[in-house]
């Protein structure tokens, strides 16, 4: 299991199980994890709980800052979609989150929330600039 794990290392969300086409053994098990992805794929959360999630994670480990001191800001996060869920998270600046603080928001949702056998899409939305006139 561990050596399909280490080829498959770009979704470790999957579900992995190891069966056999001649004698069937565990075939009913991939049927399981289906319904099981099937469900956590249309599944909806509140803001409310959404944003609690958030709260926590941003408390345990604050937004990266940068050299020139310009911090991170995290306002608020919703679900905008399913199937793949999709989370919004309304930031100052997307920028400002490198690829391992975004690995992390995404590792807290998914450990708090289940998403067992489906991906998450979140999205970085920055504060939109008034035109310049």
């Amino acid at each position: 299991v561990q050596s399909v794990r280490d080829k498959l290392s770009c979704i470790p969300w999957a579900e992995v199980e190891l069966v056999s086409a001649l004698s069937r053994q565990r075939t009913a098990k991939i049927l399981e994890y289906v319904d099981i992805a099937h469900e956590q794929n249309s599944r909806r959360v509140g803001t409310s709980v959404l944003n609690d999630i958030l709260r926590e994670a941003v408390d345990w480990h604050k937004p990266p800052s940068t050299k020139q001191a310009k911090q991170g800001r995290i306002y608020y996060c919703t679900q905008v979609a399913s199937c793949p869920p999709t989370i919004a998270m309304f930031v100052n600046d997307p920028q400002l989150f490198r690829e391992g603080y975004r690995r992390y928001m995404e590792r807290q949702f998914r450990e708090s929330l289940g998403f067992r056998g489906t991906p998450i899409r979140i999205m970085w939305r920055g504060k939109a600039k008034a035109p310049a006139l």
